[in-house]
């Protein structure tokens, strides 16, 4: 790549169901990326069960090949941009996600694997989700299935990349959804993790996008990524933008967050 530093995690307007209207293009992103001099990885989500089942959702009826059509006629242009997917694990649907993976993981750049719900229509990434979510399932039992189907999903060894290892406390802490007493939020389940994708040889995200939310850290916390990262944890980072405005803003964090990690 072109540049030194590289944003692995952008969301896109059209691509991303969870960017706004007026939010950033690829064209938008590759402008601010080139004045800073960063590379840049767009990551937008790939859901099987809505591609599959919402007319309405941006890769539906194979529309993935518009999506890397487009890309490539930026990289024609640009050398320090990359296609990627954030692809939704689902424990039934892991023969399609390994279908996938064959037919696409070497047309993209970078995929990474990632976990928001696992009962359809309650996302735990989101406020409005997590709440309906724990008005049927208490919240120990919301946790502890977390943690499960990571631990499956990195077992499965479908994805080298995971994305936000640890984003189920994004509302679930104490600035937010007070955990109950009988949850278990301790660093220890995060790192247990982060071991689990050493021994099956995957790649960690550093993502920046907690600190915009009331957990007001990053996934994972620095500590855990300082003791993964001697371990033997392989780190990329990204800044998981929604919009050009938080994109631009994290880059000093972005390159900061690098030179942590070189240090190391």
């Amino acid at each position: 790549m072109k540049f030194k530093f590289t944003d692995y995690h952008l969301h896109t307007k059209g691509w991303s169901v969870d960017v706004a209207q007026d939010g950033p293009t690829f064209e938008d992103y590759i402008k601010v990326a080139e004045e800073h001099q960063i590379n840049i990885c767009f990551l937008d989500h790939y859901e099987l069960h809505y591609v599959e089942n919402d007319k309405t959702n941006p890769f539906y009826n194979g529309r993935i090949n518009d999506y890397l059509e487009e890309i490539d006629i930026y990289k024609e242009t640009y050398d320090f941009i990359l296609s990627g997917l954030e692809v939704e694990y689902y424990e039934n649907k892991e023969i399609q996600l390994m279908e996938f993976m064959d037919d696409y993981g070497n047309e993209l750049d970078f995929i990474g694997g990632s976990i928001h719900e696992w009962i359809i229509g309650y996302p735990i990434t989101t406020k409005k989700g997590l709440t309906k979510l724990l008005e049927k399932i208490p919240m120990k039992k919301i946790i502890d299935n977390y943690f499960e189907l990571m631990t499956k999903m990195i077992n499965s060894q479908i994805f080298k990349n995971i994305c936000h290892i640890d984003t189920i406390f994004r509302y679930i802490n104490n600035n937010e959804f007070i955990p109950t007493d009988d949850c278990d939020t301790s660093d220890n389940r995060v790192l247990e993790l982060g071991r689990l994708c050493i021994k099956n040889k995957i790649k960690v995200e550093l993502n920046l996008s907690g600190l915009r939310f009331p957990i007001k850290r990053t996934f994972p916390s620095l500590d855990v990524m300082k003791q993964l990262k001697k371990e033997g944890v392989e780190f990329f980072v990204g800044s998981d933008s929604h919009s050009l405005d938080y994109f631009e803003k994290k880059i000093p964090r972005l390159i900061e967050t690098y030179k942590l990690l070189n240090a190391l």
